[in-house]
């Protein structure tokens, strides 16, 4: 097991009242620049470590970030595919190999908690988010808040966002950020040098490929290759 104590992290985590982030790595030197990829991680794919590639080419500390408490999902959840322990296992054993990324572990779900945890972590460090073009909708779509221009007020001015276009979806992050009622925080926006074919490989199009019989080895890291359950 590569974190040892990783079960009374999380437990500790999930008990946190105030959103807080641990680092499995610490950074040689305080970063100047963060960036936050959030995800499940079950399993990392190629668009994960595509996105965190290209973030990292921007900033000096990209942290995959598994949260310690898990957000509902529209639908029912489909059953884990890795236990937690194969999943930060999957993380660092990538990490390994990327110095300027590392696993961070956080209390919190949302992205504004977990950018507030990061702040409190790096209080000087210009911070960034790193999504798929489909979060940025979702960001942007009034229906998720009370009051969305106050919510993204707080959200943008502590973070910039660095999105990925996924297939079908090219242009529309700009379209959105061309409207009147979001072409203020335009320039918070930086576009990541992905295809949008790997930018669309999720954890979930994993399972479907899983279900269906077929092979998923090039669309996940190949430090979780290993640990895919075989098909039935």
């Amino acid at each position: 097991m590569v974190f040892p104590d990783f079960e009374s992290e999380l437990e500790r985590l999930r008990l946190a009242e105030k959103p807080t982030l641990l680092l499995t790595r610490e950074p040689s030197t305080p970063p100047a620049s963060v960036a936050l990829l959030s995800g499940s991680f079950d399993p990392m794919t190629v668009a994960h470590a595509a996105m965190a590639e290209a973030a990292s080419r921007l900033v000096d500390l990209v942290l995959l970030v598994y949260s310690a408490r898990t957000l509902p999902k529209e639908g029912s959840a489909p059953p884990a595919l890795l236990t937690e322990g194969d999943r930060l296992q999957v993380l660092a054993g990538f990490c390994e190999s990327h110095p300027k990324i590392a696993v961070g572990l956080c209390s919190h779900g949302l992205l504004a908690h977990q950018v507030a945890a990061a702040r409190g972590r790096f209080p000087t460090a210009s911070l960034f988010l790193v999504v798929g073009s489909d979060k940025v909708l979702q960001l942007l779509d009034p229906k998720w808040y009370d009051d969305r221009d106050s919510a993204l007020e707080s959200l943008f001015g502590e973070a910039q966002m660095l999105y990925a276009e996924r297939a079908g979806e090219e242009g529309l992050t700009a379209t959105a950020l061309s409207r009147p009622e979001n072409v203020r925080w335009r320039d918070r926006f930086i576009r990541l040098e992905v295809p949008a074919n790997v930018a669309s490989i999720s954890s979930r199009s994993v399972r479907s490929l899983l279900a269906a019989g077929r092979d998923v080895a090039d669309v996940v890291v190949p430090e979780a290759r290993p640990l895919i359950p075989s098909v039935d």
